[in-house]
């Protein structure tokens, strides 16, 4: 009779053992790939804001510490030579966003937008020496935003 009651109770907790390991494994089936593309969708922050404001030209898009974001209607539109355009279903193009080398020959950097966000990053083929600098151009006028 004892050997039953101990077979019994073994049998109960290796069931519960193998019940709950498999659902903390269902619930959070979180590999490698999954934590790099939460990391990547993070919005990068400037080291550095250049200006106090926004130009009044430039409609669509918003600074909050430190991270250039889209206001709601707006929308980034890769153009080439590494240009982002920041446009809106009815008025077009509000203006361009690009990306450069704070060391003149020191490399390249390009414009990145990652959920509503513009950054600067470093070109992966040549990256630059030194820092990244976000500029926007409306009209014929350039305004330098900020250092990455």
């Amino acid at each position: 009779m004892r050997r039953i009651h101990l077979f019994a109770v073994f049998t109960l907790i290796l069931s519960l053992l193998v019940f709950a390991y498999s659902q903390s494994s269902l619930q959070s089936p979180q590999t490698g790939q999954t934590v790099t593309q939460i990391t990547q969708s993070q919005p990068v922050k400037a080291k550095k804001v250049l200006i106090k404001e926004l130009p009044k030209t430039l409609e669509g898009i918003e600074l909050k510490e430190g991270v250039f974001k889209l206001m709601p209607g707006y929308k980034f539109v890769p153009q080439l030579n590494n240009t982002v355009a920041l446009q809106t279903g009815g008025r077009g193009v509000s203006g361009t966003f690009d990306c450069f080398c704070s060391k003149e020959g020191g490399g390249s950097c390009s414009a990145t937008t990652v959920g509503g966000t513009i950054s600067c990053q470093k070109s992966k083929t040549t990256a630059c020496s030194d820092e990244c600098i976000l500029r926007t151009t409306i009209g014929l006028s350039q305004t330098r935003l900020a250092i990455y």
